[in-house]
């Protein structure tokens, strides 16, 4: 390890961009650090809607959408729904990180010319720049960068790093064969059925399958696991010698989608090790299911007030004010849920 710099960063998304965006590792070798990771275009417009003094405010954080899109044929761009969306918060200060689980399911305004649908729904029809643009619409944020993978990403992940450990209750042992049959046909890694529920070391497409599981409880419980799996990633990647992480670079990296270069990584892993998860949550935090035509929907009570608790957790910023574009999302949105149920 003499040659070898003990700080380091798995290039954004070799791990935990596999679940949660970005992945703080050990060891990574300078002379072998891709000189450009996969990049994608990043929408450089600022949110003109948040005031001068919270764009301000933000400078201090790096903010990172992060998108994990059901794709069968690794595809990450439009055409493809974004089975999961997060928002990675860096405090460049103090070097705390906090996630935020935006439900797949919320109902929002998805487009610049006033389509309100699931928040997924931004993915498929204009790929990641649409999404990013919903986001920093819906929310008043400013997103400084993305990272975009298929599940065939985490499987290769996770099975690198050896796998981990789930207890697996009763109901999600009832489904997860079946999905775990759907990721290897999905994305051709191997690998087998559970035989019990409780403690089970999990590989990775059998950790797909157990982030995957739906219609035996909610979409925030899916998320939870979801979240689960990317903090046990990240203890995972942790504890990983050098070798471990060069390989999972190299076979992770190119199948990620990201506006990140290595001149954006450089100034951060400096102080890398200073990184660390604090806090998750899920987006909205106060909400209701209404049935918007034939479909479930989350709906936010209100944006407003769910907006103004995003910042309080994301920023520190206590009694926020949303913009007036957010506002008029919030009215929006209660009128067309009461009208259509």
């Amino acid at each position: 390890m003499a040659n070898h710099y003990r700080w380091g960063f798995i290039a954004i998304g070799a791990v935990w961009a596999a679940l949660a965006g970005i992945i703080l590792g050990h060891g990574w070798n300078i002379i072998h650090m891709p000189q450009r990771l996969p990049v994608g275009e990043m929408p450089q417009v600022k949110n003109t809607n948040i005031s001068i003094e919270t764009q301000e405010k933000m400078e201090g954080y790096w903010t990172v959408a992060v998108f994990g899109v059901d794709s069968r044929e690794g595809e990450l761009g439009k055409g493809t729904r974004s089975d999961m969306q997060m928002i990675l918060n860096a405090n460049l200060e103090t070097g705390e990180i906090r996630l935020v689980s935006v439900y797949r399911d919320t109902y929002l305004k998805v487009n610049e010319k006033g389509r309100y649908d699931k928040i997924n729904e931004a993915y498929f029809y204009g790929g990641p720049n649409q999404a990013i643009e919903a986001l920093k619409e819906n929310l008043d944020l400013n997103i400084d960068d993305y990272a975009s993978f298929s599940w065939k990403a985490v499987a290769d992940a996770i099975n690198i790093l050896g796998g981990i450990d789930v207890d697996i209750s009763r109901e999600e042992f009832r489904l997860i064969n079946g999905f775990i049959t759907e990721t290897v046909e999905s994305t051709g890694v191997g690998s087998h059925h559970l035989k019990k529920e409780g403690l089970n070391h999990l590989d990775g497409v059998q950790a797909v399958a157990y982030a995957r599981l739906r219609k035996i409880d909610t979409d925030f419980k899916r998320t939870e696991r979801q979240r689960e799996v990317a903090d046990l990633v990240l203890k995972k990647a942790r504890e990983a010698d050098f070798s471990t992480l060069n390989q999972m670079a190299g076979v992770v990296l190119p199948q990620i989608s990201t506006s990140v270069g290595m001149k954006d990584l450089l100034p951060l892993i400096k102080n890398m090790k200073r990184f660390h998860l604090t806090e998750t949550e899920g987006f909205p935090s106060n909400l209701k299911d209404v049935m918007i035509g034939k479909r479930d929907c989350v709906i936010p009570v209100t944006l407003e007030e769910n907006v103004k608790r995003l910042h309080e957790f994301l920023f520190q910023e206590e009694d926020y004010q949303p913009s007036e574009q957010v506002k008029e999302i919030s009215r929006q949105i209660q009128a067309k849920a009461q009208s259509r149920r």
